[in-house]
């Protein structure tokens, strides 16, 4: 306990200086009581978090601030993504006197039910948003995949287990992804990237800070609870890699990469430009800290697929590109090569058992999908103990890979069908309105960059949480600019770029 109470302390004091630096960029996207408000939020869950001795009390005190806070706030969806990460994502079942288990509870799954659906449920009841409540054709993708993951574990589990599984697929993924495809303007939609951002700039600091000092802040407090994180304390080249409250440094390092993505947008409205680019680099080294090769490439990929839709993209992309080889030829020659180049993939030699791993799981699935190639096989891991790991486990990075093996390449259909209709919707608008408003071209090209580098992420460590998050804002950004593009007529309407930039029809 009295561990947990020093790492409270180091986390308070390094995020109430990242929210002190952050404000000034965060008050261009909320109003100063928002902000205060969420992180009030944050400060009194962590704080709680870290003291409580068992997760039910933290559970219940979240449950009371969350909805209280929940139904002020008027953007719901941007709390979420601020205290997603005030502690990690440990499972704790539900007991019940009439079966053994209800479900295992996460702080995911209680910010869905106690802030997400409640939200939902005020949309529906606001006329003004009622054909976008529709079910829409990616809304039907996706539910189609969910669905098909039931009917296929039916035959081997019973009522009990496949109406838990129903209910958790949909708060897991479809309760994610339908609300934040509803933001109903582009004043939301950019507070709620400001809020994702400002979630993961608190990250920054005690990302590095666990690095430097070899301290893991928060895996404390899931033992405390009673569900040890036994994989977290994860070296490379001699180095702790970080994780913050994230449970693993490749999460930290996805997430990382995304607020990557949505800083080169959030600070287009910035007047700091000298104090953005520190903000930047501190993004870089915190994903250093990761040690995930995986986050490091997906980062590069954000940039180069960002700069590619701006003015000028061949003259920024040939300049980065050669300042980049110019890099890594000082580092060739200098100590760094030992603790940056070396750890790289393909022209690193350090620590390349993990790409060897991906490697041999791409050539042990592929026979396999290919015996049951429409429907895959719920059990077949046990055809695959040739790839069981020293900790005990056979680690399906692959999301692809995941979803082939375990629901066919009918389901990885239904599921990419939704993920990539929601990126042809975005950049179909983003294309047309990029050269007549440049907030909604920066924003667009944002998030169009986040998304196409996490389908390399995904191929590396799968399917998460936040890649729904990502493809409901994509649809959200269709919507909101692709309505007011709609209901003003020619781009050569001189109105065009005042609408576009309020979002609303």
């Amino acid at each position: 306990m009295l561990t947990n109470l020093k790492a409270l302390v180091v986390v308070l004091v390094l995020a109430v200086v990242a929210f002190h630096f952050a404000r000034p960029l965060c008050l261009r996207y909320m109003t100063a009581e928002s902000l205060d408000r969420r992180r009030n939020v944050w400060l009194a869950l962590t704080i709680v978090g870290f003291v409580s001795p068992t997760f039910w009390l933290y559970a219940l005190f979240a449950i009371a601030l969350l909805s209280w806070a929940g139904a002020r706030d008027e953007n719901p969806l941007a709390l979420y993504v601020l205290v997603t990460f005030t502690v990690p994502d440990a499972r704790f079942y539900l007991p019940t006197f009439l079966i053994n288990q209800l479900f295992d509870l996460t702080q995911t799954r209680l910010l869905s039910l106690v802030v997400l659906i409640p939200a939902i449920v005020r949309s529906w009841k606001n006329p003004a948003l009622a054909a976008d409540n529709k079910l829409r054709l990616p809304d039907c993708f996706l539910l189609s995949f969910l669905v098909l993951q039931v009917v296929l574990q039916f035959p081997y589990e019973s009522i009990t287990a496949v109406m838990r599984r129903a209910f958790l697929l949909n708060i897991d993924i479809f309760v994610l992804f339908y609300a934040f495809s509803r933001i109903p303007d582009r004043s939301k939609l950019a507070e709620v990237v400001s809020c994702f951002s400002l979630a993961c700039a608190v990250m920054v600091p005690i990302g590095i800070f666990e690095w430097a000092r070899g301290w893991l802040l928060y895996t404390g407090l899931a033992s405390l609870w009673g569900d040890p994180n036994e994989f977290a304390f994860i070296f490379r080249g001699g180095g702790l890699r970080s994780q913050a409250a994230t449970g693993h440094s490749i999460g930290l390092a996805y997430v990382l990469a995304v607020t990557l993505g949505f800083l080169l947008y959030l600070r287009s409205r910035s007047d700091r430009k000298w104090f953005d680019w520190i903000g930047i680099g501190s993004i870089a080294l915190a994903l250093y800290t990761t040690g995930s090769r995986a986050g490091w490439i997906m980062a590069m990929m954000v940039a180069a697929v960002f700069v590619m839709f701006r003015p000028g993209a061949v003259r920024k992309l040939a300049g980065a590109a050669a300042v980049g080889a110019l890099t890594l030829a000082v580092m060739y020659v200098t100590p760094l090569k030992e603790s940056v180049i070396d750890r790289l993939p393909i022209i690193g030699n350090t620590d390349q058992d993990t790409v060897q791993y991906r490697e041999q799981l791409y050539d042990v699935s592929m026979p396999l999908i290919r015996q049951n190639p429409l429907f895959g096989d719920p059990f077949v891991t046990r055809n695959m103990e040739s790839m069981r790991q020293g900790q005990g486990i056979i680690d399906i990075v692959n999301g692809y890979l995941f979803t082939a093996l375990f629901y066919g390449l009918v389901g990885l259909l239904l599921q990419m069908s939704g993920l990539l209709m929601a990126l042809w919707k975005a950049g179909s608008v983003f294309f047309r309105v990029r050269s007549i408003d440049s907030d909604a071209g920066m924003l667009g090209a944002a998030l169009v960059a986040v998304f196409v580098a996490s389908f390399f992420f995904i191929a590396t460590a799968g399917f998460g949480p936040t890649i729904y998050v990502l493809a409901g804002l994509l649809l959200s950004y269709s919507r909101c600019i692709g309505r007011a593009e709609a209901m003003l007529g020619a781009p050569a309407n001189q109105a065009v770029p005042q609408m576009l930039r309020r979002g609303v029809a």
